[in-house]
């Protein structure tokens, strides 16, 4: 009778210990869903590759927790990563071609926007390219993405730099490029179609979009480091997934009010713009998302022409398709 007691007694401290334990662990979701930072260094359509996943629960799927985080321009974003601020983050490739150059860790592990999307607005009283001579165009930053599209732009026009006397001027990224222009602080800059509705508005000058160049060009991919991503595989490939998953559920047409509804909040879009920018947004996407390597080779060709310690370099140094590869392999991308 004692023993029967004693192990009735047993068991309810078991019991008990066992309740206790799960009232005060967390759900074995939360233990593994892992907390990272992925940055972006504008406010624009195509930073829906992380705006989609996030919003619809593709990363906790995935097991991750992430902040998405503005980071302003590519060359803050691209020192971030470098100092493991952010394990990834994205932006050009132009930018991880003069990291590579100089030495630092920095590579593509996935394609976002694999095309000049790029706008050309100036002043109203600017009406052609060729009126540009002697005029001040905003970038980003020196180096930057905005930067070389600009070179790319003025070739377009038959313009050059130096002899036409032709000034770039640090700003900002695009938002702050636009505002600043209609404030009248410079003539000229380049700006994501997904942010040019002021400039339209306005009155200013529509002088044509850098698409129509045909010039292959990685205006922003995933970006981390080779280090982190041999470090930590199980991050990197479910960041690369989630991407992968966002673009898949972006393209169904059956997903676009849903699409919409995630861009009008986090670009702050009328309901009469939200349409266009989805559009605009689609015609991106990339269901394979594989940087394109002709661009790779067509930004150190670019580039390496004004650096070099760039022209050396070789796509395979800027880009790791390995976490892509794989994914396809195992059918995610059919």
């Amino acid at each position: 009778m004692r023993i029967a007691t004693m192990q009735k007694r047993c068991v309810r401290l078991i019991l008990a210990v066992l309740a206790g334990a799960t009232f005060f662990s967390p759900p074995l979701g939360a233990q593994e869903l892992e907390k990272i930072v992925i940055g972006h260094s504008n406010i624009r359509n195509d930073t829906a590759a992380f705006w989609v996943p996030k919003e619809l629960g593709i990363f906790r799927k995935n097991g991750l927790d992430p902040s998405i985080v503005l980071i302003t321009g590519g060359v803050r974003m691209t020192q971030t990563i470098l100092s493991g601020s952010a394990p990834f983050g994205m932006t050009g490739a132009v930018l991880v071609a003069s990291a590579v150059a100089s030495g630092a860790d920095s590579v593509m592990i996935a394609g976002i926007t694999n095309r000049l999307t790029y706008d050309v607005w100036a002043r109203p009283e600017i009406k052609r390219g060729e009126d540009l001579r002697g005029k001040t165009i905003a970038i980003s930053g020196f180096g930057s993405s905005s930067h070389v599209a600009c070179f790319l732009m003025l070739q377009h026009f038959k313009l050059d730099e130096q002899r036409d006397h032709i000034t770039f001027l640090v700003v900002g990224d695009e938002p702050t490029r636009a505002q600043a222009l209609i404030a009248g602080g410079f003539d000229a800059t380049i700006v994501d179609p997904s942010v040019s509705g002021p400039l339209r508005n306005k009155g200013f000058t529509y002088l044509g979009n850098l698409q129509d160049l045909g010039v292959p060009f990685v205006n922003n991919a995933l970006i981390s480091t080779r280090r982190y991503v041999k470090e930590n595989p199980r991050a990197a490939e479910a960041v690369v997934r989630s991407l992968v998953e966002g673009n898949a559920f972006m393209l169904n047409p059956a997903n676009k009010a849903r699409v919409m509804s995630i861009l009008a909040k986090n670009l702050r879009l009328d309901p009469k713009d939200a349409d266009k920018t989805y559009a605009d947004l689609i015609a991106k996407v990339e269901r394979r998302p594989y940087p394109n390597m002709d661009a790779v080779k067509a930004t150190i060709q670019v580039m390496g022409s004004r650096n070099p310690k760039i022209a050396p370099l070789k796509p395979d140094d800027l880009v790791d398709l390995s976490i892509l590869q794989r994914l396809e392999k195992n059918g995610l991308m059919k």
